[in-house]
């Protein structure tokens, strides 16, 4: 009988072991159980692509599902705050509330829906009296400043109130403190933080043993290592290099992993890592910022300053500052230390220097970069 594959490589998908976060929810039941004032009912998540972000919201809401919150999921791009009230009004302990159009002179094949503050506000409080309300909010770097203040505020006015209520958004690192510190956000520094770094490899080594004993394979020597180091920690890639190698073992018949599984799957999972995570990273860049980061990949694998990228680029440090701070916002190099960058998701380093390739910047200038498919085609002239 064929075994179902427990690895789930889909973005946002619950895997089957939430590995390394047992701390933050340990404190966030607490949270729950002490009531309203406990400061793991605001929590701000930070970290980068593939980090988790999005499951561990999940995992928050399933926690607070049993404890008998009400829990409205949404990401945090335009329109956040009506869809939050849409499902607040579908709920049967609310559903006397209105969000008909209320603007006088507006008709009602009106496309917008429009609402008011205190028809937010008044969704949220009857729902916290009714067992309690957790929101989640996802990609707050798409996330209206509008939108957000709305929220926040009516969160605000809830805690002051003393309500049921917990509130959780997730983001990139740069886009979850820009939120925070904006002036009319101030009560939303006071949210615990969250940062979500990669894993233990002795997490993640334990996680993939038995995840697969648990669903019915024995695991051969040295399998568990090979998908470790595979891995680099790196939530999602756990779970593709898991996917591929249960797969690659369920195609020979076998209900044992071995090692020419391990090879097989982690193979695999490269290839798809490079179109589900780097490829989609890649795609928005600009062709300055793409230099960049081609010139960071011919530094070395490691931490490097910024002076060796500008250098490798033939630039002054202060010249591509700029970009190297939107790459930093958008989550794709991190700053580790003072004066260094390092790649931000795995196998980038890999990826740009097969694709890119290592042509010094005084021989080329990136001319344009064309995304076709799962494919990534930049084409270089020389000077």
């Amino acid at each position: 009988m064929a075994r179902i594959n427990p690895f789930k490589p889909t973005a946002g998908m619950n895997p089957p072991e939430l590995i390394g976060r047992d701390e933050i929810l340990d404190d966030f039941i607490e949270a729950l159980e002490n009531g309203p004032g406990a400061p793991d009912r605001l929590l701000r998540v930070s970290g980068v692509r593939g980090v988790g972000k999005t499951v561990l919201l999940n995992a928050l809401g399933d926690v607070a599902r049993e404890y008998g919150f009400h829990v409205v999921d949404v990401a945090a791009n335009a329109g956040f705050c009506d869809r939050i009230l849409g499902a607040l009004a579908r709920n049967r302990e609310v559903s006397s509330l209105s969000i008909s159009p209320s603007i006088p002179g507006v008709s009602l094949d009106s496309v917008g829906i429009s609402k008011s503050a205190t028809q937010l506000g008044q969704a949220m409080y009857e729902a916290s009296c009714n067992g309690g309300l957790l929101i989640t909010l996802d990609d707050i770097q798409d996330a209206p400043l509008d939108e957000m203040r709305e929220l926040g505020n009516e969160i605000q006015l809830l805690v002051r109130q003393g309500a049921n209520v917990a509130f959780a958004f997730a983001g990139f690192p740069a886009s979850v403190d820009g939120v925070v510190m904006g002036e009319t956000l101030t009560f939303l520094q006071r949210a615990k933080h969250v940062e979500l770094k990669r894993l233990m490899d002795f997490e993640v080594g334990d996680s993939f043993e038995e995840t697969m004993v648990r669903a019915g394979k024995s695991v051969a020597p040295g399998v568990a290592d090979a998908l470790t180091a595979a891995a680099t920690g790196y939530p999602f890639m756990v779970q593709l290099v898991g996917y591929y190698t249960w797969q690659s073992a369920s195609r020979r018949g076998s209900d044992a992993v071995e090692l020419c599984d391990a090879e097989k799957g982690i193979a695999t999972a490269r290839r798809s890592f490079d179109s589900m995570m780097i490829e989609p990273a890649l795609r928005h860049v600009s062709g300055k910022q793409l230099e960049y980061l081609s010139a960071m990949a011919r530094c070395g694998t490691g931490p490097v300053s910024f002076g060796d990228v500008a250098r490798e680029m033939g630039v002054d440090s202060a010249s591509v500052g700029t970009y190297r701070r939107r790459l930093v916002d958008a989550a794709l190099i991190e700053a580790p230390a003072y004066g260094v960058v390092s790649f931000a998701i795995p196998y980038m380093h890999e990826y740009l220097l097969e694709h890119v390739g290592n042509k010094m910047p005084s021989e080329a200038v990136f001319k344009k970069a064309l995304f076709m498919g799962n494919r990534v085609l930049v084409q270089i002239a020389c000077q």
